[in-house]
């Protein structure tokens, strides 16, 4: 396996609320490697986005609080680096798909120069004819058509499908080396999805860039992603390759979560939901985050006790009684 391009290790991440203080995300590790898509999902709420938000230091604090741990981006420690330098790496060697797009551009500029201003923010020196002539090959490069004229046009005049297309290109304008891409395909219909998720894989393609693709569309990730990485109540509790995962999850959670999924091979089923609510995370558990719904612990005293370890290896889990027949 080549050296991680970003390594995240043991991140936590708090959040002071009226109610109390929020453990979202505890002790999260795991390596994003060189021009491979790397799978994040979980239920919402889970701590998939306030991860890497908390990596690129986008969470205003307060209310979030950053209580320890490492995001190694090429060797340097994003959460260590001046805010100077910092401010370098976003945008020029890390683009970032926001998940909604009608917030994330600005509605009283033209979306050209919306994209344009991410060029020209990393290269004071290019001209403004170099850096239309670029919007307007990004904005082919994605599908947008009429691009020389469309670039001219209001975020509000683009739909969903077209307004993501815009913060895609954007996102890869710099020809970054990592690419995020945060609930992409949110709130849009199905045909719309799958040529968002065409123009992903064409923005990868065309820098070459590594892509962390955050959702909770199982599907999407099964399309996409070569390795996935399953979250559960601000933890890591799976990582697998995809077809690995999908084939034999070891994770009650991870099996729960494949089984809610409508099946279209095989004899016709209901899907069946995860039972139980997610943890409020306004108390940390002691032991494993699942264990007051997983459907195997039983009465086995050490799930609620002590909290399971990630194992070694290419498929890791943290399970103190993990699975081990293949899913049907």
């Amino acid at each position: 396996m080549s050296k991680a391009l970003l390594s995240i290790r043991d991140l936590t991440v708090e959040f002071d609320t009226p109610a109390g203080t929020v453990h979202a995300v505890n002790g999260v590790s795991f390596d994003v490697n060189p021009g491979e898509v790397l799978g994040l999902v979980g239920e919402s709420g889970c701590g998939k986005t306030v991860t890497l938000l908390a990596a690129l230091r986008l969470l205003a604090e307060p209310p979030a609080r950053l209580v320890g741990g490492q995001a190694l981006f090429q060797g340097r420690d994003l959460l260590r680096l001046p805010r100077r330098e910092l401010r370098r790496v976003r945008g020029r060697d890390i683009g970032f798909v926001f998940q909604d797009p009608l917030t994330s551009l600005h509605p009283s500029m033209r979306v050209g120069d919306q994209i344009a201003e991410a060029l020209r923010v990393h290269d004071r020196g290019l001209a403004a004819a170099a850096a239309r002539a670029r919007v307007v090959d990004l904005l082919d490069l994605v599908g947008v058509p009429r691009p020389a004229t469309r670039l001219r046009d209001y975020p509000h005049q683009w739909s969903g499908g077209m307004r993501q297309r815009a913060m895609i290109a954007a996102a890869i304008a710099n020809r970054p080396a990592l690419l995020i891409a945060d609930e992409p395909t949110t709130a849009l219909d199905v045909t719309i999805q799958a040529q968002v998720l065409d123009v992903l894989r064409l923005a990868a393609a065309e820098t070459g860039a590594a892509t962390v693709l955050v959702s909770h569309d199982l599907g999407v990730i099964a399309e996409l992603a070569a390795r996935v990485v399953v979250m559960y109540g601000g933890r890591v509790v799976e990582t697998a390759p995809v077809g690995e995962l999908f084939a034999r999850p070891r994770h009650p959670y991870t099996a729960a979560l494949l089984a809610s999924v409508p099946r279209v091979d095989g004899p016709l089923r209901l899907s069946d939901p995860v039972p139980g609510q997610p943890p409020t995370l306004l108390e940390q558990p002691v032991g494993c985050s699942f264990a007051g719904r997983c459907p195997c612990r039983e009465d086995r005293e050490r799930c609620v006790v002590e909290a399971p370890e990630l194992a070694p290896g290419t498929h890791k889990v943290a399970c103190h009684f993990p699975l081990t027949a293949s899913r049907s």
